[in-house]
């Protein structure tokens, strides 16, 4: 006689939980790792969450690549695309309000996070932590993005899964396929690359500059205020160069090149301000 198998406990699914957190965390630096003390004062209950497989969006975004790379040949695969640009273009003002809104509250707490550190002034326990300030500040940033990453996981596979043919949609118009064949497509594939990048870097570089906000501004709404408005013009003006008449070359360093180094140029600068204005005294 066969034994039936249990369903799951409430044990089991918690186990099975930890053994998950525990395998992403082994992949990430000491500063991320929900492990860090730092990360779990702040994250609390938000522990358990869950995140889409990085095999997984490697395969998927390695599967667009070959698919793009095939229209060279046989271009009529392009219109296997046009049924779907009408749901992207549909859900893309969703994913942009989802986006602002989680930028939003990845500034906020970490804005918060410096402001209750300097209000109760435990700045200086902090650094008495045998640990580089650098790192204590990017284990905040993380804490703050650890607690809106189902949020954020949401939107990687939406970008992921979505985001190609808003993208081949919009290099197929700026470098007209018949005119550029493969300086569009060159394009299509950095676009997509870029596009899961920029979602793991501007949440980290809002969160840095969360901190040099509220390190600077001891008020906490002056503070989100700030970090909301830094952001708001750092997107601002990114969109606006795309609106210059550009040639192909600068076009690709305004939407490739740009979109990954000022992160993280503004990661480190939020970061050292950061240190300064806390070690200052």
């Amino acid at each position: 006689m066969i034994a039936e198998k249990s369903p799951p406990t409430n044990l089991k699914i918690k186990r099975l939980l930890e053994n998950y957190s525990e395998d992403v965390d082994r992949r990430l630096p000491d500063w991320a790792r929900r492990s860090n003390p730092i990360i779990q004062r702040h994250l609390g209950r938000y522990w358990k969450t869950l995140l889409p497989e990085p095999i997984f969006l490697l395969k998927v975004i390695l599967v667009e690549v070959a698919f793009i790379i095939l229209t060279l040949p046989f271009p009529f695969l392009f219109d296997l695309t046009l049924p779907a640009i009408t749901a992207s273009i549909l859900l893309f003002p969703v994913a942009m309000y989802s986006y602002a809104r989680l930028l939003l509250a990845v500034g906020s707490s970490a804005a918060t996070s410096i402001v209750i550190e300097t209000r109760n002034d435990t700045i200086t326990l902090l650094r008495t932590i045998p640990v580089p300030l650098t790192n204590i500040l990017a284990s905040k940033v993380s804490a703050s993005i650890w607690r809106q990453v189902e949020d954020l996981a949401i939107l990687i596979i939406a970008a992921t899964v979505l985001g190609l043919p808003l993208i081949i949609s919009h290099y197929a118009t700026a470098f007209p396929l018949s005119d550029y064949p493969a300086i569009s497509r060159i394009a299509m594939i950095l676009g997509t690359v870029v596009a899961m990048i920029r979602l793991i870097l501007e949440p980290f570089m809002i969160g840095a500059i969360g901190l040099m906000m509220g390190a600077a501004l001891p008020v906490r709404s002056s503070a989100v205020i700030s970090t909301a408005l830094v952001g708001f013009f750092y997107f601002l003006m990114l969109n606006m160069l795309r609106m210059l008449p550009l040639t192909w070359p600068m076009r690709y360093i305004v939407d490739f090149f740009l979109p990954v180094v000022l992160p993280l140029l503004i990661t480190w600068v939020g970061f050292r301000v950061t240190e300064y204005l806390l070690t200052r005294d």
